[in-house]
């Protein structure tokens, strides 16, 4: 179906006269007069293809340079005459830093805009943007509504869908810029996943971007969650950046240490497949680890064992599904801190997670148990296994002993 628009457009046209049809409506009126007229919306898939954030980020400037007013509105930005704001692209910024928009105006800078549509972000990203351009009004970051780029920790940044964003400018007084946003909004709509509540966790449509499908899942997921306090929870990409991870965690009554549980698709990250295809890999579904996390340090040797074993009655008593595969931690002094664990009666099983490579990596270590999921569950079905480990979490962040750390 092609959907379709009105616009009111001069007629000169001898031709339409009274009771005759132009652009698919009927005149009522002769001479020079105002129709509406039937324009297909623009085919901008071509113009706007989701790997280039270059272009969204040309055709966002393009859109609120010709009418700044949404935005303004959008954001609350005080300005008097939103005709003056200046729009500048990919401006450098110190040594290294570019911010994909500016917004100024009289030499002030109003917003600072990081535009997403499928990457996620760098490392220290908008650390580094905010260091570069402290005095901004206005500090934003636009992701699509299905793959949510969480911000919430990082304040001031503030999230803003492109959905929200385009429909603001649909109701601009510029024809052009409202016809832009509504076929903008548009391929959007038809270029990404529909996930819901019945989604089955592996029927991906085959053809479709395997990654952007797995991180359509995590993001709805995401979205339905509100742990209790002091939960908290987030999504972020994985260490390797390809695989997506919705998180929960809570601080444990030891200092330094947190309860968390991750959730990400099984599948190393290195099988993942361009495109979903019929006989190719599948996801293997659903795994939920649940983990004592050391953090702020730049080793997992100090990691406190005995901690772990602690908290493992209350995983044992919580739940009978854990897998039951021997954790193999990789560094020395983790492999032999797990087998004194075991000997003191911890479970085989219990000590998987990420050890001496992440703690370099991210100043963080964590162990502890895994759930498997199986890949044919519905997305409510790991909201409600996730929402049943609320209780869980609050209950192993009790448990406190004296550490060896």
């Amino acid at each position: 179906m092609i959907r379709r628009i009105g616009l009111v457009v001069p007629v000169r046209d001898d031709r339409c006269r009274p009771g005759r049809w132009a652009g698919g409506t009927r005149l009522t009126d002769g001479g020079t007069v105002a129709i509406v007229a039937a324009v297909s919306l623009p085919a901008l898939q071509f113009a706007l293809p989701l790997g280039s954030e270059i272009r969204w980020s040309d055709m966002l400037a393009t859109l609120i340079a010709t009418d700044p007013l949404p935005l303004c509105e959008l954001l609350d930005l005080s300005v008097r005459r939103p005709e003056d704001l200046r729009v500048r692209r990919e401006v450098t910024i110190g040594a290294k830093h570019q911010p994909d928009l500016i917004l100024e105006l009289d030499g002030r800078r109003l917003a600072l805009i990081e535009v997403k549509v499928l990457a996620g972000l760098g490392p220290a990203q908008l650390n580094g943007y905010l260091a570069a351009v402290p005095d901004a009004d206005r500090y934003v970051v636009v992701y699509p509504e299905r793959l949510v780029i969480d911000v919430a920790a990082q304040p001031p940044w503030c999230g803003l869908t492109w959905e929200y964003l385009l429909k603001a400018h649909t109701t601009s007084a510029n024809a052009w810029v409202s016809t832009t946003a509504t076929a903008w909004l548009a391929h959007l709509d038809a270029s990404l996943p529909k996930v819901g509540a019945d989604t089955v966790w592996n029927a991906l449509t085959p053809g479709e971007d395997f990654v952007v499908a797995m991180r359509a899942r995590m993001s709805w997921l995401h979205g339905q969650l509100n742990p209790p306090v002091p939960i908290d929870h987030d999504l972020v990409p994985s260490t390797a950046g390809v695989s997506w991870v919705v998180r929960l965690f809570a601080d444990a009554a030891v200092p330094g240490y947190q309860i968390l549980v991750e959730v990400e698709e099984n599948l190393p990250v290195r099988d993942f497949p361009k495109l979903a295809l019929p006989g190719g890999q599948q996801p293997l579904g659903p795994s939920i680890k649940v983990c004592l996390r050391q953090d702020g340090v730049q080793t997992s040797a100090g990691f406190d064992w005995d901690y772990l074993l602690a908290v493992w009655p209350t995983m044992r008593d919580a739940r009978s599904d854990w897998v039951r595969n021997r954790a193999q931690p990789k560094a020395a002094h983790d492999r032999q801190a797990y087998k004194t664990m075991v000997a003191k009666g911890g479970p085989p099983f219990l000590g998987i997670g990420f050890g001496e490579a992440q703690a370099k990596q991210s100043k963080a270590c964590m162990f502890g148990a895994r759930l498997q999921l199986q890949p044919t569950v519905r997305l409510a079905d790991i909201k409600a296994t996730l929402e049943s480990l609320y209780e869980l979490i609050e209950q192993m962040a009790a448990v406190h002993i004296e550490t060896t750390a």
